[in-house]
């Protein structure tokens, strides 16, 4: 892709700062369980995990799992509960995305106001003078501001490498640095996401935008009498440039959990029908002591088979568990709007001077 290439060389200059600049990286194993890996593969997981831990219980302590399986009343209440609880839940499904869809609806001067922006928005992100095509998808559009932004922030350090203040200099320095870190974290992230899937929604989650338009303004509050016309215009430049990236990821954002909840009322619709029919089917088993002769471990046909249907009449809510897991995670991860920083990524001693202009008495 000719937008990453003009990222490339990046790699080479951000070797040397990477243990100054480094930040906090998760596991592969959470992030592909909170956000890369697919859900239905998340489900599987968990549900295997269940049935897992029931056999090893039930090896365990054979003689106590066997007395509770064999308490046929017992056991028909739990999935009588379950049966209820996988209708309602379908119930509920049905009237979210009712609602959800209810939005959609409306008239045709709010839906022209609607793409009126979009294309407002589209227009302002073409305007950068490095952007030479017309950005489609959504990792597109974040490629093009981050090079407005590379390219505001390698202006405002050039204008300032013959300022007289050396802390001056060393900020814009840091705050460069930090663009650049930032930028080939997204490159990477861009390099394994296939064009066109959700993912791509989510490319611009770790730009720690917040942080850096908070110093931004710092810079702007902190050396106001030392900044000429043109720095502040740079200054101003790279805040837009920022601004730009926050709303399109906002938006991106919003488009994601449009499809991420399309797609749980689908999955738990798909799957609640087969979970209701094998519930009744397990509950006239029980009934009629009719259930597969399959032991594993040295459990009973009966501690295997409760194990095994009590796993399965768990797969809506571990459905739903996986995807408002993710919703959560992302939702968690970009908690602030603007120049407000959350977080312990970054720590800000408390500025005193704010309480400078007290009123008088």
């Amino acid at each position: 892709m000719d937008d990453e290439l003009r990222f490339q060389s990046l790699r080479n200059r951000l070797d040397r700062y990477s243990d100054q600049y480094s930040r906090p990286q998760q596991s592969r194993l959470k992030r592909w369980f909170l956000f890369d890996g697919n859900r239905m593969h998340v489900t599987a997981v968990l549900l295997g995990g269940v049935f897992v831990v029931l056999v090893l219980f039930g090896a365990v302590w054979s003689i106590e799992y066997r007395r509770l399986v064999s308490e046929t009343a017992m056991v028909q209440t739990i999935f009588n509960t379950l049966l209820g609880g996988v209708i309602l839940l379908v119930s509920i499904v049905v009237a979210v995305t009712s609602v959800g869809v209810s939005q959609e609806l409306t008239s045709l001067g709010k839906q022209h106001d609607r793409i009126k922006t979009a294309v407002e928005f589209r227009r302002r992100i073409v305007a950068h003078d490095e952007i030479k095509t017309s950005p489609a998808r959504p990792g597109q559009i974040i490629i093009a501001t981050l090079q407005a932004i590379h390219q505001q922030a390698h202006e405002l350090e050039s204008i300032v490498a013959d300022h007289p203040d050396s802390n001056l200099q060393q900020d814009v320095t840091a705050l460069k640095l930090d663009i650049e870190t930032n930028i080939e974290e997204l490159i990477g992230t861009l390099e394994n996401i296939q064009a066109g899937t959700t993912d791509e929604l989510l490319v611009g989650l770790d730009y720690d935008s917040s942080w850096q338009l908070h110093q931004t303004y710092r810079l702007q509050e902190n050396y106001a009498d030392q900044l000429s016309e043109d720095h502040r215009a740079v200054m101003d430049e790279l805040g837009t440039a920022l601004h730009e990236l926050m709303s399109s990821r906002e938006y991106f954002k919003t488009l994601y959990y449009k499809r991420e909840f399309s797609e749980l009322s689908t999955m738990l619709l798909i799957a609640s029908l087969p979970v209701i029919v094998f519930i009744t089917y397990v509950l006239l088993a029980l009934d009629t002591g009719l259930f597969p002769e399959v032991t594993i471990g040295g459990l009973s046909p009966l501690a295997v088979f409760i194990s095994l249907a009590y796993t399965i009449a768990l797969t809506p809510y571990v459905i739903l568990t996986a995807y408002v897991l993710r919703v959560a995670s992302v939702t968690k991860r970009t908690p602030a709007v603007g120049p407000f920083v959350i977080g312990t990524d970054h720590q800000l001693p408390f500025d005193s001077t704010v309480l400078k202009n007290e009123p008088e008495t």
